[in-house]
């Protein structure tokens, strides 16, 4: 730029600005392209001569890249070792020649700068690192073209700050993330404001709050904070509102020390001095703005240059995993692997894929197949027995759900059969018909497997009945076929008492209650130990004693149709109503209020005729419901096996003829699928004492209203209201006639 009559601020006093009259003039659309600072003072035209090739730029350029000349004496060549025999070894073979880049120092200068044109801001500072005759030609003022087009090459990076050079503002901006004051790594963030990369220790150091201004430079005049480049980046950070202003010290004593020069010259009456003033105060401050609002721009650039590299890594990162995927499969590796590789496993991907790169992740990539290989394998021999068991789960369980009596092997048994553990485990297929028509195969033999499960349960009954075998404590699990046949006789018998493992105080009466037993754990239903129920037995022994039967033939049916009822004697009777009583119980609930309470010996009291007449014409609790489906005629064999609801029952015993039907002659319940028996019935040994009535035959004679009370009633009453104590019958009430 041309120079004006103005005096130029100096850059060593003020640090990378313009001139006064530049700033004062200066076009809101200027291009801030900047002659080169010192880098490029070195390599001025009228200097430094102009190379037709790098050839002579390499020949001329032998000095130190820091200036100072440098020996020419070439350094002595190595003297060729000789073995002890004094004859020097045989030379190897050339062998394949190795490629060079030593051509390139005979191309045109304009040549190689067209070629570096096409190139990055980072491509470009790289390449004046590489060595001194790089350098040389890339910090020329005729590579300032160079340095532009990269700027364009990159995704229109905005102009540099004023008086930043094209290489000054690349290095901000690509040469990498040191801080500008100590050098620590890992500074990603540029502050545009103070035109450098800081860390948090030197902004603590050097920042300066403009609330603080005074108390940092007591000697400073305060205009200063208008004069000069500030940053608003951080402030939540050290505790401030946002938009507050931090000053670089540095700078703010730079233009400290040039406003002095100034405010010097006015002190001593020099020409124009306050007219130099002003205009140096109206130049740094449209400086200022320009900074802020070129620091907007170029924040906005770095988000949107932050975006699209993100996206052209996502678009490289895919690109090459579908080339590397690719070359996989060509080498023979199952394509399905290879996109579970690539799933279970984050790969660099991020760079170009070049031979060397593809060389080195391969082996690191077949070791991971090799090993994902055998997890893969575990894990779908792991889904594919799950699955299996599921499928079979799902299809016993619909099974056993449609039979009509509970009592059924555990799905555990059933695994157990032999061919369904081989199944769940063999290895997994790709076809799942073959898995859906072998567990239909299985599914073929749940009935015969349940029917077994049914007739060894009944058989290890009667064994645990029988007086030779004793009480047995063994299990019981389906077994072989082979066996002796149960014997039905036994099992019905009034006296054949069991009891699950599980629930031993529910003893279960006859086979009739084993067949509907079930015991559900946390998950799933589990199989039934059954034993002799000790306590349930004796008491059943003792009920068939006190009616005089015998304990060998006597059925639970042949004592239900009997309808004794019975007293507890080891219980005493209860009070109710001022009267005592007794609960009355059938035979089945005598068993299971014996075993429940766990008394010592049983004692029963047999009720009288009289007794039961007194209790048959009561009406006590319904039970079961009527509308459990478990009634069924006692006159015909139509319901046995299909129960049917109370009422339906009852209808059917009127086509009998039956006007009355009365329950227990004409109908009865199936006692098996209810759980526990009847709880019997109060028949009070004592007489309850009738309530005394409490009749309302009084009123007060101080009211007009016909309200009556009782006679306390109306003592209180006139007590509380009328404030007469005591009252007297006849003057303050009467009794109602």
């Amino acid at each position: 730029m041309g120079m004006t009559g103005c005096k130029r601020i100096s850059l060593s006093e003020i640090s990378g600005w313009y001139s006064d009259n530049d700033l004062a003039n200066m076009p809101d659309d200027y291009d801030y392209d900047s002659p080169l600072t010192d880098l490029e003072d070195s390599t001025d035209a009228n200097s430094e001569p102009e190379y037709s090739s790098l050839e002579e730029t390499f020949s001329e350029s032998s000095g130190s890249e820091y200036g100072g000349k440098t020996s020419k004496k070439q350094p002595a060549k190595k003297r060729v070792k000789v073995s002890d025999t004094g004859i020097a070894p045989a030379t190897k073979g050339v062998g394949r020649k190795k490629k060079t880049l030593s051509l390139i120092v005979t191309m045109s200068i304009d040549i190689l700068l067209e070629i570096f044109s096409f190139l990055e801001p980072a491509d470009l500072l790289f390449l004046s690192r590489a060595n001194k005759a790089f350098r040389k030609v890339l910090l020329s003022k005729s590579a300032v073209s160079v340095w532009k087009a990269a700027r364009i090459n990159r995704g229109g990076v905005p102009n540099p700050m004023p008086n930043m050079s094209e290489v000054q503002w690349a290095h901000l901006l690509f040469g990498g993330s040191q801080c500008c004051v100590c050098g620590t790594n890992g500074i990603m963030r540029i502050d545009f404001g103070l035109r450098r990369r800081a860390c948090t220790s030197c902004l603590k150091e050097n920042l300066v709050y403009k609330p603080n201004f005074s108390s940092e430079f007591p000697d400073l005049d305060p205009i200063i904070m208008d004069l000069v480049t500030y940053t608003n980046i951080g402030a939540w950070a050290h505790g401030h509102a946002s938009g507050s202003k931090f000053f670089w010290s540095d700078d703010v004593l730079n233009v400290a020390a040039r406003l002095g020069v100034y405010q010097k010259d006015v002190h001593m009456f020099k020409p124009g001095a306050k007219k130099r003033l002003e205009d140096f105060k109206s130049s740094c401050k449209k400086y200022v703005d320009f900074i802020v609002k070129h620091v907007v721009v170029c924040n906005a650039w770095i988000k949107e240059d932050r975006n699209r590299q993100l996206g052209m890594t996502d678009e490289l990162l895919c690109k090459n995993k579908e080339l590397f995927k690719a070359r996989l499969v060509h080498l023979g590796h199952d394509a399905n692997d290879v996109a579970r590789v690539f799933h279970d496993n984050k790969y660099s991907m991020d760079k170009e894929l070049t031979d060397a790169r593809w060389k080195r992740l391969l082996p690191t990539f077949e070791r991971d197949l090799s090993e994902l290989k055998k997890k893969w394998l575990l894990e779908d021999q792991r889904n594919a027995s799950h699955r299996r068991k599921m499928h079979l789960r799902e299809m016993y369980d619909n099974y056993v759900r449609q039979l009509r009596r509970p009592l059924a092997p555990s799905f555990g048994s059933f695994l157990r059969l032999c061919g369904v553990a081989d199944f769940i485990n063999s290895p997994p297929t790709v076809d799942q018909e073959s898995d859906n028509n072998a567990c239909r195969a299985f599914a073929d033999k749940l009935p015969d497997f349940c029917t077994g499960y049914i007739h060894q349960t009944k058989v290890a009954l009667t064994q645990l009945l029988s007086p030779s075998t004793g009480i047995s404590q063994d299990t019981l699990m389906p077994q072989d076929q082979g066996i002796n046949a149960p014997d039905e006789t036994l099992l019905q018998l009034a006296t054949s008492i069991f009891r699950c493992d599980h629930s031993y105080r529910v003893p279960l009466i006859t086979w009739d209650k084993v067949q509907y037993t079930t015991c559900q754990s946390s998950y799933s239903t589990i199989e039934c130990t059954f034993l002799i129920s000790q306590s349930g037995v004796a008491a059943a022994r003792s009920l068939l004693s006190l009616v005089g039967l015998d304990a060998k033939t006597t059925t639970a049916t042949k004592m239900d149709h009997l309808q004794h009822h019975f007293f507890c004697s080891n219980c005493p009777p209860k009070s109710e109503n001022g009267g005592t009583y007794r609960m009355a119980m059938d035979w089945r609930r005598s068993v299971f209020h014996h075993v429940e309470n766990s008394h010592a010996v049983p004692r029963w009291v047999l009720l009288s005729a009289a007794q039961l007449q007194v209790i048959h014409g009561r009406h006590p609790p319904e039970y079961p419901s009527a509308t459990d489906r478990v009634w069924y005629c006692n006159k015909c064999e139509r319901h046995q096996g299909n129960p049917v609801d109370k009422a339906t029952v009852i209808d059917h015993i009127r086509w009998h003829g039956v006007a009355a039907p009365n329950q227990g002659v004409d109908f009865s319940y199936d006692m098996a699928p209810v759980k526990v028996p009847p709880t019997g019935t109060k028949f009070f040994v004592t007489p309850t004492q009738p309530p005394q009535k409490h009749i309302k035959d009084y009123r007060c004679k101080h009211c007009a209203g016909s309200r009556s009370f009782i006679l306390e009633g109306v003592k209180e009453h006139i007590k509380a209201k009328h404030k007469i104590v005591p009252a007297c019958e006849g003057t303050d009430f009467c009794k109602i006639k």
